[in-house]
């Protein structure tokens, strides 16, 4: 603002600014490229996570509602014809079978309800003949087979080995040892029943209680008992997961901002170091402070406004690209207001102290003023008489202005911090311990019955299919050191099925267990309250109850303390009532959580039928190979017993690993370009403005190779300092974040590991620099002649 009495200096402020700019392009394009860059990547992370919600949202919104099950050919399509789907499709689980060493999943999956579950995309077409079938591509590539439709496949689909037609293969991604196979309706045996998944019509923008309470509407009209229904926890959850809270993207952006500032910081310093000599010669002509910071503003001004757009546009097509098709105006234009003004503020904060200088210095300490000269009066030394070497005088030079070394560090010691963060997590967490410890009782292979529960687990117990036999000939394979099995039986807890939300009859697995197993697994802190002492339960009818965080209460509704009543209602019509003697840690010793566990004895009180309650053979061996899964699949005849590898789960959980890891070294990447932004501008901006210096140098006798050596040991020591703070600051970081991690146990136990080759990458591209920059100096200062050098000013 302009008061009436002042003079209206705003033209020859602009006209100045202009020139500063042109006249020192070097430093502008510095700056536009390093707030480009940040605006890109906060744009980026932003725009790609708005898309991936609307992605989200668009799959959950495209895919089935609710369901039933238990369903006749006849009833489906009594339903369908109802006319109240706007979409809908039907499946029949055949079962598992087994081809060597891999398990197939078989199912009918009718055309209609790949579309509506998104399943994938078939190459070929679907199978039509009760001899033709659809197989994953990656069955082909694990057995070595053609990957073509039109072949034709020997396999045993529990009916003895036929011959079978490709004649489509399902375009998914799987790296485990677990195909899908779709055969066709003709296939399926006449008994078979359907499960029916769809999408009610007039659903579009109706709110979820509604919806729901209409779907229950029309499952009872149509006479569809309730405990064959079922709902879409994702659709019905969506809201939640749609909006999530985006705090991994805040945080990002901040951090982002922060490393951003400290490098706009650098240059703006830098480059007004450097002009105080012009602002000195202005403020001789009358140049007033305050005029002088309008100037750096308006240069602060123009180039943030060319920066922001131009990384918002890099960003927008970089969403564009990645996530076709989910560009959302109103969410995007939101982030860009947004990420905007988190960059200018930036720079504002930045550039704040620089501008200061530049009001602040006299003219007469503005002449004597050069880019290198702040704070080094006390730094000078003495000394009349030194040996000048190339090492002493690089560390002269570096040591002039600390805080432009301090910040020039900084931002790549942050860097180095970072990486030595993630790299270290990456290396600690070992993927087969943290599948370990979501599998078995850290086995090897663990066998139980095929997706089975309530009426027909208990059937299939009195048939014994994981007994007495198969254990022994399991034990007797060559390669497995012993195997251990748990007792199971299931009961329904009427008082839970009571619970609104909660289904009619819904079937609870309990877990038996002996009394060395007992005193063994809860054993000090495995018991939260009460007792575990196996004759007291099994002499006062006790029960214990494992909450497993908060599972049960989320999942059924409840929660028990110690002292409570439990009556369980068995298949065979006996009940019994028992009461809460102790609550417990969960103890891993299958592929799901317990929430009730008796004494192995009480067992056959319930179900006095059965004589072997095993439902959980866990095999264990030092070392897995291909022969002895091969031997474990060739033992296990009876295809409704599951066997799970442990190499399967560790596939899974490294892919998952894997994308984690390269969005984390990603947004490093990012980082490091600052790093490396400010460090070149740094190291330009010291040889711009030391070309008189290097002159004097050489006309006392610097060779060439000795000017390199001396810019070479500079730039050693940014390297230097920034990969001594990485490798103690750093480490300290990585030991921190390892032992959170450990705490938590979602990744099983890490055992540190420092992570030597993503170091020796990080101090490689350091170097890489620092030869490149060594190079390119001794060649520009050959540009000019030894007097024109001397003569050189600012």
């Amino acid at each position: 603002m302009t008061w009436p009495f002042e003079n209206d200096t705003s033209a020859v402020e602009k006209k100045l600014a202009s020139r500063s700019i042109k006249a020192d392009k070097r430093r502008s394009v510095f700056v536009i490229l390093t707030i480009a860059l940040a605006v890109c990547l906060m744009g980026t992370l932003c725009f790609l996570y708005s898309a991936q919600q609307l992605k989200t949202l668009d799959g959950i919104l495209g895919q089935y509602q609710a369901g039933c099950v238990g369903l006749t050919r006849e009833e489906v399509v009594r339903l369908a014809d109802d006319g109240r789907f706007e979409k809908w499709g039907c499946t029949v689980e055949a079962g598992t079978a087994r081809h060597e060493d891999s398990i197939l999943q078989v199912s009918y999956v009718s055309p209609e309800m790949i579309d509506l579950m998104g399943y994938g995309r078939i190459t070929g077409t679907y199978p039509q003949g009760e001899n033709e079938l659809c197989v994953e591509r990656a069955f082909f590539r694990y057995f070595g087979l053609p990957e073509e439709v039109g072949q034709t496949v020997v396999l045993d689909l529990d009916d003895g080995e036929r011959s079978y037609t490709v004649t489509g293969i399902l375009e998914t991604e799987n790296i485990s040892r677990i195909f899908t196979v779709w055969i066709s309706e003709t296939a399926v045996e006449p008994e078979s029943p359907y499960e029916l998944r769809f999408r009610f019509a007039g659903s579009q923008g109706m709110e979820p209680a509604q919806l729901r309470a209409d779907i229950e509407q029309f499952f009872a009209e149509m006479g569809i008992p309730e405990d064959r229904t079922f709902y879409s926890s994702s659709y019905f959850g969506m809201v939640d997961l749609y909006l999530g809270n985006g705090m991994e993207v805040y945080a990002a952006a901040v951090l982002i901002a922060v490393v951003c500032a400290i490098v706009i910081y650098n240059i703006f310093y830098i480059s007004v170091m450097g002009k105080m000599r012009e602002y000195g010669r202005l403020k001789v002509l009358g140049t007033t402070p305050r005029q002088l910071k309008r100037v750096v503003k308006r240069e602060r001004r123009f180039l943030t406004a060319i920066a922001i757009p131009l990384g918002l546009i890099c960003a927008a097509g970089i969403a564009l690209i990645a996530v076709p098709g989910y560009w959302s105006w109103g969410d995007n234009i939101r982030s860009a207001v947004v990420v905007s003004l988190l960059t200018y503020g930036t720079v504002l904060i930045a550039t704040r102290k620089p501008m200061a200088m530049a009001g602040k210095v006299s003219a007469i300490e503005a002449i004597r003023t050069t880019a290198y000269s702040q704070q080094q009066g006390p730094s000078v030394s003495r000394q009349l008489h030194r040996r000048l070497t190339m090492p002493r005088l690089a560390w002269m030079n570096f040591s002039r202005n600390r805080k432009k070394a301090f910040v020039t560090t900084l931002s790549l010691g942050l860097t180095g911090i970072l990486l030595l963060c993630v790299s270290a997590y990456a290396n600690s967490v070992d993927v087969k311990e943290m599948a370990q410890a979501q599998f078995g009782d850290r086995s090897q292979y663990l066998l139980q019955y095929e997706d089975f529960a309530g009426r027909e687990f208990v059937e299939m117990q009195r048939e014994n299919p994981l007994g007495q036999t198969l254990r022994e000939e399991l034990a007797a394979l060559p390669g497995v050191d012993y195997i251990t099995a748990y007792s199971l039986t299931c009961v329904e807890i009427p008082a839970i099925s009571a619970i609104p939300g909660n289904s009619e009859h819904e079937p609870f697995v309990v877990r038996g267990i002996s009394r060395e197993d007992m005193t063994e697994m809860y054993a000090g802190s495995g018991v939260l309250e009460g007792t575990a002492d196996y004759r007291q339960l099994l002499d006062g009818d006790g029960i214990l109850v494992c909450p497993a965080g908060s599972a049960l209460k989320e999942i059924y509704r409840t929660g028990y303390q110690v002292g409570d009543s439990i009556t369980v209602s068995c298949y065979n019509g006996q009940s019994k009532t028992y009461t809460v003697m102790g609550i417990v840690q969960d103890v891993q010793i299958g592929s799901s959580t317990h929430f009730f566990i008796l004494p192995e004895e009480e067992l056959s009180t319930l179900y006095p039928e059965i004589s072997d309650f095993t439902g959980y053979v866990n095999l264990h061996t030092e070392q897995d190979s291909d022969q002895l899964r091969r031997a474990v699949f060739g033992a296990v005849s009876d295809q409704r017993v599951a066997v799970s590898g442990l190499d399967d789960l560790s596939a899974e959980l490294e892919r998952g690993l894997r994308g984690e890891l390269a969005r984390d070294y990603g947004i490093l990447v990012f980082i490091f370009v600052f790093s490396l932004i400010n460090l070149a501008n740094t190291l330009i901006t010291n040889l711009l403005t030391r070309q008189q210096e290097f002159g004097v140098f050489q006309s006392v006798g610097m060779s060439d190779r000795q000017l390199s050596n001396m810019l070479s040991f500079e730039c050693l020591y940014y390297v230097g300092i920034t990969l001594l703070v990485t490798l103690t600051l750093g480490t300290m970081c990585s030991l921190v974040v390892c032992k959170v991690f450990n705490q938590i146990g979602l990744f099983g136990t890490l055992t540190y590991h420092f992570p030597a080759l993503q170091v020796l990458l990080f101090a490689a591209a350091l170097l890489l620099v620092q030869g490149v920059f060594s190079a390119c100096a001794v060649r520009y200062t050959r540009r000019l002649s030894l007097v024109e050098r001397i003569k050189a000013l600012d």
